[in-house]
């Protein structure tokens, strides 16, 4: 290698990988442990490192090294181990000069141990959270549940509203679905399915919905829509399921009456989404705004004031504004509690 004698002794005493490779991509040296990573090269010296290690991102590293003689830390590196299973290393990459040698010094630290901690409490942490919704959810379903067989109970004694029990009964339908809904978009990924979207369709959609509850809880709903806007490629059931969280919470904020504002417009701040145009859909009403100590963590999962809440409405309709690549965001401008969706009028 044209190192000396005890500088290559040094080498092969360190207890973690290293591999020397010159200019011209070839491996000079390897020490013991190195060998026994890249044990099914059995010999590495003389072989390219593209032979030895192939992974077509760590050979750029090495030859933006070679080329700008900046070093490079914490370079993923994931090698196939055939029956002992994937070994993660993280590489060091530095420029080695002296004694008519130049090339690439590689040092390989073993994370072998630590990524398979890792995904063991990942997957114990994920396994919490999956029962911890089941919990929750199925707590809630118990209401809903209890109040269907009731009404169906008066229906068929013939007491009472017919109408009346027919709302209750499409109400708790909904609640229902809303919850399982809740529980399932919590955990799996989403598939959106873009098409071409009425922003206002859906909001009327919402607006119809939850209009006999605001009725009751003599709610006043006002609507500033911009007319001009276009429509935005959105999956418009998953836009549906955000707008009925909002509306739901807004209206359960004001159970002695107050007023809705839905507004559309064109966003004119460009800070959160400079690229493209932004479409602004604020949800606004006059209860009292969310408490402090629930706003610091609001769109976490099972963050709630509610004693009948899941915690999961939230940050389900802050996880589906996300894919459609926009924003949620949470403002106090008394006396309005505000709720706003930003959306990209195209997809990036």
């Amino acid at each position: 290698m044209g190192e000396d004698l005890e500088f290559r002794e040094l080498l092969e005493s360190l207890g973690e990988p290293y591999l020397f490779v010159g200019e011209d991509g070839v491996v000079v040296y390897g020490n013991p442990p190195a060998l026994e990573v890249f044990l099914s090269m059995g010999q590495v010296e003389g072989k390219t490192l593209e032979e030895v290690v192939k992974d077509q991102g760590l050979l750029e590293a090495v030859s933006r090294v070679l080329e700008e003689g900046r070093s490079i830390r914490g370079y993923p590196l994931t090698l196939q181990g055939g029956g002992a299973g994937e070994r993660h290393l993280v590489a060091s990459i530095f420029l080695v000069e002296g004694k008519g040698n130049r090339g690439a010094g590689l040092l390989f630290r073993d994370v072998t141990q630590l990524k398979m901690l890792e995904e063991k409490e990942k997957k114990a942490f994920t396994i919490s959270l999956v029962e911890e919704v089941l919990s929750r959810a199925f707590h809630q379903l118990k209401g809903p549940l209890t109040g269907l067989r009731g009404a169906v109970q008066l229906l068929e004694e013939g007491e009472g509203d017919p109408a009346e029990y027919a709302r209750f009964i499409k109400r708790e339908v909904l609640r229902l679905q809303q919850l399982v809904e809740d529980a399932l978009d919590f955990y799996r990924p989403l598939v959106l399915e873009r098409v071409e979207t009425n922003i206002h369709r859906v909001l009327e959609e919402v607006l119809s919905t939850f209009k006999h509850q605001a009725q009751i809880q003599d709610v006043e709903i006002e609507r500033l829509y911009d007319p001009s806007l276009p429509p935005i490629m959105a999956d418009p059931f998953r836009l549906y399921q955000v707008f009925s969280n909002l509306v739901k919470n807004a209206l359960e904020a004001m159970p002695q009456g107050g007023i809705l504002r839905v507004k559309t417009a064109l966003a004119w701040d460009k800070r959160l989404l400079p690229e493209v145009d932004t479409l602004s859909v604020r949800i606004e009403d006059t209860g009292p705004g969310v408490p402090l100590q629930v706003e610091e963590q609001l769109f976490s999962p099972f963050n709630t004031s509610k004693v009948k809440g899941t915690g999961l409405g939230l940050s389900t309709a802050y996880k589906i504004v996300k894919y459609h690549q926009g924003h949620l965001l949470y403002k106090r401008e008394d006396p309005w509690t505000v709720f706003e969706v930003l959306l990209p009028m195209a997809v990036r």
